[in-house]
């Protein structure tokens, strides 16, 4: 292959699984091939209809319905998983068999003790391996964590955090595929499906959890929940509240996250969309305004700095996608990775214990 302008080998991508997510990642994927990062190799799905929409996002050199042949393709340098969760384990431990690079989109498998066994081959390969967390990727996000990091308000001490959606269903939204109200092929529901991002970015904030108490309903009659209420306490000493929502409400969907420190108090709302009208900052310090900064301006700033060099994409799954791709390239460790996906299915999975009336010890 040529190299780029900037002296890099594009790295030729392999997509397996072309649902929704999958046709997401396809169009970030043609930014990338433009972007001269990467090379559409192939796609693989077992629908045809799914494939054909991949392939209208990015034009691919070839559309098969087995995932083994993308995987195997000598062509093909890493992977980028978009199945269904079930399908998760088996997709990635072919990657891991044929050494090549992967990305996997969150939640890593239904169960915990796949979980590990997926997190414990990759670390044992020693392969570039990132999971689908891009909510790291928003600049709110990434002011969040800053502030958390350098203690600029003091220490954090409490946080509450409300996750919503609609439910991704096909009862429910019409022309959906329903395999998230399945526990047999999901694993568990809203908290388990939705809010593992939650998860992931209050463990990336404040530390591993160390105990977490948790109730659960489900209103809509499925084998998983719709509805998690969680407290959590993490290893640093910060507690916090997590309430995951899945419903019926169409056109609206946020993350709500308030972050109480020693000298301020800080709320941000967060949409998964670039420039979403439910983005939102608010900090507010002793005795002064409220400060609400600009947020095309933070986005430019965050953009910059992440070296992006075009603004023309929809969802933050493109700088996820491009940090991942631009490390498979390097050779270089990437995150978030299999250990960061490990601890946020540790919490989801002590707060389902504690919803059965278990210990809620990760």
């Amino acid at each position: 292959m040529a190299t780029t302008g900037a002296g890099r080998r594009p790295v030729g991508i392999g997509l397996v699984g072309c649902g929704s997510n999958g046709q997401i990642h396809a169009d970030g994927l043609r930014k990338l091939c433009e972007d001269g990062d990467a090379v559409a190799v192939a796609a693989a799905d077992p629908s045809e209809a799914a494939r054909a929409a991949a392939d209208r996002n990015c034009p691919f050199g070839y559309l098969t319905d087995e995932p083994r042949r993308v995987i195997e393709d000598p062509a093909v340098e890493a992977v980028m998983i978009s199945a269904p969760t079930a399908a998760h384990r088996q997709i990635v431990l072919a990657a891991v068999e044929a050494g090549k690079p992967l990305l996997c989109e969150k939640p890593l498998a239904p169960t915990i003790e796949d979980v590990r066994e997926l997190c414990a081959a990759v670390a044992a390969s020693g392969l570039t391996a990132q999971v689908g967390f891009h909510s790291r990727f928003h600049p709110i996000v990434d002011r969040l964590h800053h502030l958390v990091v350098s203690a600029e308000l003091g220490a954090a001490m409490a946080y509450t955090l409300r996750d919503d959606q609609y439910w991704p269903t096909g009862d429910v939204v019409p022309g959906h595929s329903s395999w998230r109200s399945a526990r047999s092929e999901a694993g568990g529901g809203a908290l388990l499906e939705h809010s593992i991002h939650a998860a992931d970015l209050v463990c990336w904030l404040f530390g591993p959890a160390r105990r977490v108490w948790a109730r659960t309903r489900a209103v809509f009659g499925y084998d998983v929940e719709d509805v998690a209420a969680v407290t959590v306490e993490h290893e640093s000493g910060v507690v916090g509240t997590v309430l995951s929502v899945f419903n019926g409400v169409r056109g609206r969907e946020e993350r709500r996250f308030e972050v109480f420190f020693e000298q301020a108090s800080v709320e941000t709302t967060t949409d998964f969309i670039v420039g979403a009208p439910e983005d939102g900052l608010l900090i507010q310090r002793p005795d002064a305004p409220a400060e609400r900064p600009d947020l095309a301006a933070l986005r430019e700033a965050h953009f910059s700095a992440l070296g992006l060099p075009r603004r023309d994409f929809l969802f933050y799954t493109y700088p996820a996608d491009r940090n991942w791709v631009r490390a498979v390239a390097a050779g270089t460790p990437t995150s978030p990775g299999f250990d960061d996906a490990l601890r946020a299915h540790e919490l989801v999975e002590a707060a389902y214990r504690s919803a059965a009336g278990a210990d809620g010890a990760p």
